[in-house]
């Protein structure tokens, strides 16, 4: 029940209201009550100093709101604000910290997995991403499976998994689960860029190149993989003036510890690209107007539009990790639990693709 602490205490102020005792007495028990109060919330208090810490509307600054998120966390918070601040960890790169959060919500969700069945998997899925952060790629990777062995996918853990996989090079698994996953799940721009980045490296270049084409032009993604990847499949067809357009688009996009490139490697890349723009093999693309228009331009000329957009609060902490960057909300089909999650015919996904020759 939600506020269930306030309304106990309520009705213990109430009732000590009510007790045949002198004013002073009743006044001092309120006042121990309200303190009793405030220490059992705790933990809501230090989150709401560090958030106002980190939003710069408190003294300290960034570093003190780290130590007061710990302190919620020791503290003592709800699993689901717990599951908040571990990615909240996990985004700035403490992934140890983030883990030892995330291994105390996943040892309770275990316990209470028939209350709330879902906070173990998105908890599991978080300790996935900071695994990986720490480089321990094959337990990160064994983890997510161990989700879908248990009958449940969604389209976090499709996108995680096969980002894995195919960073790992374990493409027989990463082929696998892209074929099973697109049949339970309707597929959203980060299994696209998984498919896509797929093709890549089993050289299937053209296939890559219709997919990675159709799903920037279509589905405009906010996370800089599909257009590295895109940019990789441009430059093994020798079309480097697109890759390079990819890849600045690459760097407008936002990005995380968990996120499986860097700026640092786009920025060499494109570096590298410009004196190839010569040997440029093939026309000019339309994908190349679409990518050359500025980014945000109805948000840029209209201000009007501008001041409602304000009214979300961009300066406050982002507790989610890059989940939605990766989803679609046109999407139908988000998550599947599953009796039988086995190798199926998939609706894309085409045999041929691996034969399709540059």
């Amino acid at each position: 029940m939600k506020y269930r602490g306030l309304l106990v205490v309520s009705l213990l102020i109430i009732g000590l209201i009510v007790l045949p005792v002198t004013r002073t007495i009743k006044i001092v028990m309120i006042v121990v009550a309200l303190v009793l109060l405030l220490f059992l919330k705790r933990g809501t208090l230090y989150v709401i100093l560090a958030s106002r810490a980190l939003d710069g509307k408190g003294k300290g600054g960034e570093e003190r709101a780290w130590r007061l998120y710990r302190k919620a966390w020791k503290a003592g918070l709800e699993p689901k604000y717990n599951l908040m601040m571990a990615n909240l960890f996990s985004q700035r790169g403490d992934a140890a910290v983030a883990l030892e959060i995330l291994d105390s919500v996943v040892k309770r969700a275990e316990r209470f997995k028939k209350r709330d069945p879902h906070m173990l998997t998105n908890a599991k899925t978080s300790k996935s991403m900071a695994l990986w952060i720490l480089d321990r790629r094959d337990e990160a990777i064994e983890l997510l499976q161990s989700i879908i062995d248990g009958g449940w996918i969604d389209k976090n853990i499709a996108v995680n998994l096969g980002s894995y996989l195919l960073e790992e090079k374990r493409l027989k698994e990463a082929k696998k689960l892209i074929k099973e996953s697109s049949n339970l799940l309707d597929e959203s721009p980060g299994m696209l860029d998984n498919r896509g980045y797929y093709l890549y490296l089993t050289r299937s270049y053209h296939e890559a190149q219709r997919l990675y084409d159709s799903l920037i032009v279509d589905r405009e993604p906010n996370f800089p993989e599909a257009y590295y990847h895109a940019a990789l499949v441009k430059i093994a067809l020798g079309k480097h003036r697109t890759a390079i357009i990819l890849l600045q688009r690459a760097l407008e996009c936002p990005f995380f510890k968990t996120s499986t490139i860097t700026e640092g490697e786009i920025q060499t890349l494109l570096e590298e690209q410009t004196p190839l723009v010569g040997n440029d093999v093939g026309e000019d693309e339309f994908i190349e107007e679409v990518l050359a228009r500025p980014l945000y331009e109805e948000e840029l000329n209209d201000e009007d539009e501008e001041e409602y957009e304000n009214d979300d609060d961009d300066s406050s902490p982002n507790i989610e990790l890059d989940i939605e960057d990766y989803l679609d909300e046109s999407d139908a089909v988000d998550s599947v639990e599953i009796e039988n999650f086995s190798p199926l015919e998939s609706r894309l996904f085409d045999e041929d693709y691996e034969e399709d020759e540059v």
